[in-house]
């Protein structure tokens, strides 16, 4: 029997402290996920309570058929898909409202955020599915497995569900690289007189 099951047992059976033992030991690395979903520390922190307060309202109901993390994952990832659906408005900083001053250290860390937006914004525009399984993949280091489990689908669907969204996400960063303004390009010169 796994540590969790054990909190499970106790908590069935009164133990009003191992629940707080589960939201202990999880809490870190469910807030981390929910925070690279959301891109907001008040959301995350919202969603992670919300989540705590369903898995304690619905414990009961939990029939063990997966892991407590992964019922847990289960609903964080539920309940910030309807945070991320209503969301209209996506605040973002352009480079060029940024003062950079001569320092390459500054210009070389943002390039490197510049980067980062460039493949968050790539991430955002996925499908859902291909979204959240290449998150619980590579921020999350989940097994296939595991992302079958949190997201209710087969095994072989997750590996597609990855395949194709790390495929869209190149595409996607190529465009957007291409479609960057050409800096330092000196425009073409009108004048073209013969001699």
């Amino acid at each position: 029997m796994d540590e969790d099951s054990a909190l499970l047992d106790r908590h069935a059976a009164g133990d009003r402290e191992a629940f707080d033992e589960l939201v202990r030991k999880h809490q870190k690395p469910l807030y981390a996920m929910l925070y690279r979903m959301v891109s907001d520390q008040d959301d995350a922190a919202d969603l992670l309570q919300k989540t705590f307060v369903k898995a304690f309202t619905g414990v009961g109901g939990f029939e063990r058929r997966s892991s407590f993390k992964t019922w847990l994952y289960q609903i964080a990832i539920n309940l910030a898909k309807n945070v991320y659906r209503d969301r209209k408005v996506i605040q973002r900083c352009s480079l060029d409202d940024v003062v950079i001053r001569r320092d390459p250290k500054i210009v070389e860390s943002l390039i490197g955020k510049e980067t980062r937006l460039r493949l968050r914004r790539s991430v955002v525009s996925l499908p859902e599915k291909q979204r959240l399984t290449v998150m619980l993949r590579i921020q999350e280091q989940k097994s296939f497995d595991e992302i079958a489990g949190i997201l209710g689908c087969t095994i072989g669907t997750a590996k597609a569900n990855f395949h194709h969204g790390v495929q869209k996400l190149k595409v996607l960063m190529q465009e957007q690289e291409s479609s960057k303004p050409a800096e330092n390009k000196e425009p073409a010169s009108a004048d073209t007189r013969s001699q």
